[in-house]
């Protein structure tokens, strides 16, 4: 038992020398990102339509998954949709409150970038079980090229509040890696 523990301290000893020696022995505090810039108009209008534009595709994904009898892979990527994309919709409104902006309600956005019609969201309320998933993947990919193009628009202006640019980012990488996940699925 001592030896073990002996063995479990040399361990740990030697890991956290390593630790911090590389680098000349200097140690960095660990940084928390701040986002201390008061948000642009542009921040402030991005975080609006990302509402928005999420509000719309938790809606989406919420249809499909009403319908029931859908592929499990489809429904997972649903409900991932919904589930993540509610939790952004809830982080932006407490951005927008606690810079004293009002929370945005529900369908503030139009047709703008990537905003899907109430022609297509109708086609996927109409399909049944069998044919729904299909168009939902093929209109969540125009959906999500919107929120692409929306978000690059935003990160291609200087400056800006690093949440908003950060969330930009994010939009810009999870979404274009669902889109190749949902594409891949359309193909079969």
């Amino acid at each position: 038992m001592i030896r073990r523990f002996a063995a479990v301290l040399s361990i740990a000893a030697t890991g956290l020398t390593v630790f911090l020696l590389r680098d000349g022995g200097a140690v960095e505090p660990v940084r928390q990102p701040v986002s201390q810039e008061t948000p642009r108009a542009a921040d402030e209008h991005f975080a609006r339509m990302m509402v928005a534009h999420h509000e719309q595709a938790v809606g989406m994904s919420r249809a499909l998954i009403a319908k029931g009898d859908v592929p499990e892979r489809v429904r997972l990527i649903a409900e991932f949709i919904a589930r993540d994309q509610q939790r952004e919709i809830d982080l932006t409104n407490e951005w927008l409150t606690a810079w004293g902006r009002p929370a945005t309600g529900p369908a503030e956005a139009g047709t703008e970038h990537g905003m899907l019609t109430a022609a297509q969201l109708d086609e996927l309320d109409r399909a049944d079980a069998q044919a729904a998933p299909a168009a939902y993947l093929r209109l969540m990919i125009e959906h999500h090229r919107g929120a692409i193009t929306m978000s690059r628009s935003l990160l291609e202006a200087d400056g800006g509040n690093a949440y908003i640019r950060s969330m930009a980012k994010h939009v810009i990488n999870e979404q274009t890696a669902e889109n190749d996940v949902m594409a891949a699925l359309l193909k079969r």
